[in-house]
């Protein structure tokens, strides 16, 4: 039996006898990993890289915002997936749906996506998996390649503003570190979270079976939205950080190749050693100087704005239906927010 490693902020991995994996999240608690493809996976490069990959990018790696890794996210899916009774198949696509994510995370959509393309990480997700073992991998194992295509996994992915694995844990994960949300409400999210009207139906989805939890939930959603994801000063940051990644790609200072094969750590000291004097400059500024005042700082147009409405089913073979509608003052007061955003773009 190995010692406990970290994957981030909140959860550590073990490997255990019997060929088996023991992840131990503060948030789920214990879940015990022995599928051989899930093992496989788990303990291939590809996987284990995100754990050198922070969530928000420039300002988690600088230590301005808690260190949460693409690992405990990616992980953190694939547990709520299988703590519903999700395929196989499922569970595969839970942890890989974030496998191409560059270092620095959404950072480099700020550098090199074009206007009116999706992530970066989503455009180039083709390119990056023939860099790697783990189609091989899924083959050996009997799975379908379609895992890489996490849109087709309703319990992974599903349009915003609904309930899916991948907006569950990255809500929970980020709202517990940034104190919007206590952990015992994060706890009792995920003890109501049901597969309606089962895990494997075609038209399957995510639920919570109490509004008030869910409200709960939804508010910690829009706080950390408003203090965080949507944040001007931290959306400064990582534009200012892109124009110096796009300025030494365009220069060919630095190979694009990179940005799959190195840690944040890596590929910080890559820029500080690439970089021009102005182009330093800037990188010394983002480490000395932090966090920006909002004061002053607009919304990018580009900016999503991101709020959350969870579908609740009450039980019975009655479909579920958004808390918006089982509760009209959350549709309200998500719409006053979505606009008040909105007006700051």
């Amino acid at each position: 039996m190995s010692s406990p490693s970290s994957a981030g902020v909140l959860q550590t991995h073990q490997s255990i006898k019997n060929n088996a994996i023991l992840i131990r999240d503060e948030i789920y608690g214990e879940e015990l990993i022995h599928e051989p493809v899930l093992i496989e996976l788990l303990q291939s490069p590809e996987v284990q890289r995100l754990q050198g990959i922070c969530q928000h990018g420039v300002t988690g790696f600088l230590g301005l915002t808690p260190r949460v890794t693409r690992l405990e996210h990616s992980v953190g899916a694939l547990i709520l997936v299988r703590r519903v009774g999700a395929t196989i198949e499922e569970q595969v696509a839970a942890l890989l749906h974030d496998i191409s994510h560059t270092t620095l995370s959404h950072v480099i959509d700020h550098a090199l996506s074009k206007p009116g393309e999706g992530s970066y990480h989503e455009v180039h997700k083709t390119r990056y998996l023939e860099m790697t073992r783990l189609p091989d991998i899924l083959t050996r194992h009997g799975i379908n390649q379609k895992v890489f295509e996490e849109e087709l996994f309703p319990l992974v992915e599903m349009p915003s503003p609904q309930l899916c694995a991948d907006r569950l844990d990255y809500a929970l994960r980020d709202a517990v570190s940034f104190g919007k949300l206590a952990m015992e409400d994060a706890r009792r999210v995920v003890s109501l979270l049901k597969a309606f009207p089962s895990a494997t139906a075609t038209r399957r989805l995510l639920a919570l079976d109490d509004p008030h939890v869910a409200l709960v939930l939804s508010r910690a959603y829009i706080a950390t939205d408003k203090g965080v994801w949507s944040s001007p000063a931290h959306i400064d940051m990582y534009q200012r950080t892109g124009r110096v990644i796009r300025e030494l790609v365009e220069a060919g200072s630095v190979d694009d190749k990179v940005l799959w094969q190195v840690s944040d750590a890596e590929f910080w000291t890559l820029l500080r050693q690439s970089a021009n004097p102005e182009q330093l400059h800037a990188i010394k500024r983002l480490e000395e100087e932090g966090i920006p005042e909002d004061n002053g700082l607009r919304l990018p147009h580009c900016a999503k704005i991101r709020t959350l409405d969870p579908d609740i089913w009450q039980g019975g073979e009655k479909q579920p239906a958004p808390l918006s509608i089982v509760l009209p003052t959350w549709g309200s007061e998500r719409e006053q927010y979505i606009l008040s955003r909105s007006q700051n773009q």
